[in-house]
């Protein structure tokens, strides 16, 4: 779970550090415009680069944990469960952050494949569980 909340994090990082047309990057360049002493250490398209190009170094970052977590989850348990659970993580909480930082809207069509995938994950690792071991009888 930690390998895809890194690769969602990852996601963010990538989206400020690459769409400059962004909400938040938005929102950035009107601060600066409103912030008289942000203005006198440096221009506003120069602070934009700035926090652009933090943000590809971020992304870059969460990408280097996120396959740490994801090689230790391998050596945990089987690549399937992995690669899943990994995958269904990223993609919930990627749309997650889309919604609560750029303001993107899903359709109902997404909630409906959004579960599938949670029930199949929930499958996958009930499915993986040991059998629970039987009393013996005397």
């Amino acid at each position: 779970a930690l390998a895809g909340s890194f690769a969602a994090l990852a996601g963010v990082f990538g989206k400020l550090g690459a769409d400059g047309d962004t909400s938040a990057s938005q929102q950035l360049q009107a601060l600066c415009a409103a912030s008289e002493p942000l203005q006198h250490l440096f221009s506003c398209a120069t602070l934009v680069a700035l926090v652009r190009a933090a943000s590809i170094a971020l992304m870059l970052g969460s990408n280097a944990v996120m396959l740490n977590f994801f090689v230790k989850g391998l050596h945990e348990t089987d690549s399937l469960t992995a690669t899943v659970t990994s995958a269904s993580v990223n993609f919930m909480l990627s749309a997650a952050a889309g919604g609560f930082c750029f303001g993107e809207h899903l359709p109902l069509q997404w909630f409906v494949g959004a579960t599938l995938i949670l029930v199949g994950m929930g499958c996958l690792l009930h499915g993986d569980a040991p059998p629970a071991a039987k009393p013996k009888q005397r």
